[in-house]
């Protein structure tokens, strides 16, 4: 049994309830104050988003897992985002939740990563 069940078990085994704030004997205050206490959930541990514009690939996840977020991936931009050219060097273009905001450890990042040089050679297939 939790502790509000045998707050409220006692509460009805007193007179009527009226030991338990239920001056009319209804029991309501018990009730309505028991149930909500025990119903919260523990607070999750937050986290502080880190700066990830700017940043390589690999540096990117490295700094997400550390502190305890997940990156999701919405893409490239730019020649990166054409497919037919070898790209050696990714980086972050853009993130959200930005640097600095508080979330759930857990939670995820959105990122869009672009090359982090202009290729210049041409395309595969031409």
């Amino acid at each position: 049994m939790t502790r509000a069940t045998l707050a409220v078990a006692g509460c009805v085994a007193t007179a009527g309830g009226a030991a338990c704030g239920g001056g009319a004997g209804d029991g309501s205050a018990a009730t309505a104050t028991a149930p909500a206490a025990a119903a919260r959930p523990p607070a999750a541990a937050l986290t502080t988003v880190p700066q990830l514009v700017g940043r390589r690939r690999e540096d990117a996840h490295r700094l997400a897992a550390r502190a305890g977020l997940q990156l999701r991936w919405m893409g490239f931009a730019g020649k990166a985002a054409n497919g037919r050219y070898e790209i050696g060097c990714v980086k972050v273009l853009r993130q959200s939740p930005v640097a600095g905001e508080r979330r759930p450890r857990g939670a995820r990042v959105a990122i869009i990563e672009e090359a982090c040089r202009t290729p210049k050679q041409a395309p595969h297939g031409v």
